[in-house]
């Protein structure tokens, strides 16, 4: 049965595919919200010295007699020093004996300093930096950006599993286990009694969030015909940054990091996927589960409101044929670990899985990186990550038009040598044009961002359904590296502040030179074998 051709009457992005579509977009936004949380649970927050002369114990962190006792950088009060005191006007317990006449002008001597012991926290935002006490006086910061590094390992371990089990038990399975225990975890999170038990909790959150994304996204590609892919894509890509900006605005709205994990508490009435959301009929297909292959089809014929024809019809009447050799002896199923194999046997499959794993190493670098460098747009750290998130949605709205005009291949290349351009012409801009800086930026961003959303479904069409989600899996795994090194371009910045943009628009170029050697998808059905996969480029040139 060609399910490409099935589709053609059923249609490719029906009623039917809508419908599942606006159930898998609830759980795509936990995939967002799991991945990037950590941007505000681990935000640093202003903090200043606990001036022991003059501070209460419950202090606020800039009282009208600060600027006696600390110096100020652009109204800011420092956070790591403070004046030498000129008389030690404080109880054996630390606190004030007398604030009226202890924190006047010439109890401290403003022309020497000392380095702080104890800090006063803005309280107006709780993250784990004022839960715990993490500041960058005593080399504790690092504590903060290590916590982005750990939910990626997460994530890196998380996505080959996801694709193992995928590609084993389905694709509803594995999303609904990984949407499950995330969502639940997540809310476990918030009881975090220690910084080191935060860790653990984020690790684990986003090694099983790493199944929610990639299941959604291939459920969603197997169940829309070939003319719906890149439409697919790019809605489940609208979905993701819907969650960031649900996440963003949750988080402005409570400005507190434990109860921020209450956003996941919705998501545990996804179990309810189990019963009406249908499994990837290309996934049932490849296994040979024609039955449910034919219930599902003709749901979405009914749903769509068309009839299959008696020709297209019969085909889910026929019984599976078991392949014999010649002396009529049935021939074993290939397991999916020989399919596996086959892959680093295959010289063309092996070149293609690690061009586009260079690909995904680049878009998640790239992708990471200048949403890191957002900060340099203005505005505060919300208003900077709602607009990175918006910025997105007109990039997935035009990729479809592209891909599908231009093909896979194209759309990639042109988009990430405009990326790369655009980082690059970026770290020539002079300072003080500002507006020059802000639409350069953009543009990268949103030329990135196509780029990541044809790398996934390009990822998808160039491998066979028996081992689909695991490669799309692999390559995310591998692009994790780009995502754990992305955090710590700013350390470049300190020997020259343009070298993480030029470093950003090298690979960009790089990567999209190299994509031209792997072929077109556009228009081709997808492959189901090794054998296909192998002749997909052949096929095009002949």
């Amino acid at each position: 049965m060609d399910l490409d051709k099935v589709m053609d009457e059923v249609g490719h992005f029906g009623k039917f595919q809508g419908l599942c579509y606006f159930l898998l977009s609830f759980s795509i936004f936990y995939a967002a919200i799991a991945g990037l949380s950590y941007a505000f649970t681990t935000a640093n927050v202003k903090y200043r010295c606990r001036i022991a002369e003059c501070d209460a114990e419950e202090a606020i962190y800039q009282p009208e007699w600060l600027r006696n006792a600390v110096p100020f950088n652009d109204d800011k009060p420092s956070s790591c020093e403070r004046y030498l005191s000129r008389s030690n006007s404080t109880s054996a317990d630390g606190f004030p004996i007398n604030n009226e006449t202890s924190c006047l002008p010439d109890t401290f001597d403003n022309s020497s300093m000392v380095k702080c012991r104890d800090w006063v926290f803005d309280n107006e935002e709780w993250t784990i930096a004022n839960e715990w006490k993490f500041t960058s006086c005593f080399e504790k910061q690092w504590r903060l950006t290590i916590v982005g590094t750990v939910n990626n390992i997460g994530q890196f371990v998380g996505f080959p599993l996801a694709g193992y089990f995928s590609d084993r038990v389905g694709r509803k399975k594995t999303l609904l286990v990984s949407i499950i225990v995330t969502c639940l975890l997540g809310v476990l999170r918030s009881f975090a009694w220690c910084y080191e038990a935060f860790l653990f909790f984020e690790f684990v959150v986003a090694g099983f969030s790493g199944g929610i994304y990639n299941s959604g996204f291939i459920l969603g590609m197997e169940l829309v015909g070939p003319r719906a892919r890149v439409i697919g894509g790019a809605v489940i890509s609208c979905f993701y940054s819907a969650g960031m900006v649900l996440l963003a605005a949750v988080a402005l709205w409570v400005k507190n990091w434990r109860i921020l994990q209450a956003i996941y508490a919705p998501g545990l009435i996804c179990f309810v996927y189990y019963w009406i959301l249908p499994e990837s009929v290309r996934w049932l297909q490849s296994q040979g589960r024609t039955e449910e292959v034919k219930t599902i089809m003709l749901r979405a014929a009914k749903i769509n409101g068309v009839k299959l024809s008696e020709q297209e019809f019969s085909k889910f009447e026929l019984s599976p044929v078991v392949a014999k050799t010649e002396d009529e002896t049935p021939v074993q199923k290939r397991s999916n670990s020989d399919a596996f194999k086959r892959i680093f046997k295959s010289k063309i499959l092996l070149a293609r899985l690690i061009n586009c794993a260079f690909c995904w190493i680049t878009n998640s670098f790239v992708y990471i990186g200048l949403s890191l460098s957002a900060v340099s747009v203005g505005g505060d750290k919300y208003t900077n990550f709602i607009l990175v998130a918006v910025v997105e949605i007109p990039a997935y709205a035009v990729t479809p038009f592209f891909s599908d005009r231009f093909g896979r291949r194209l759309s990639l290349c042109v988009s990430l040598l405009i990326a790369g351009v655009c980082c690059v012409a970026f770290a020539f801009i002079p300072e003080g044009y500002d507006t020059a800086k802000l639409v350069v930026f953009l543009a990268g961003k949103f030329a990135i961002t196509i780029a990541f959303t044809v790398v996934y479904v390009f990822t998808a069409e160039l491998f066979p359904t028996e081992l689909r989600h695991s490669m799309l899996g692999t390559c995310s795994m591998v692009g994790r590296i780009g995502s754990i090194i992305a955090p710590q371009t700013p350390l470049l910045a300190e020997i020259y502040k343009a070298l993480p943009f030029f470093l950003f628009g090298g690979i960009s170029v790089a990567s999209g030179l190299l994509i031209l050697l792997i072929p077109e998808t556009l228009n081709q059905k997808l492959p189901d074998t090794v054998e296909e996969a192998e002749n997909l480029g052949k096929r095009q040139n002949t």
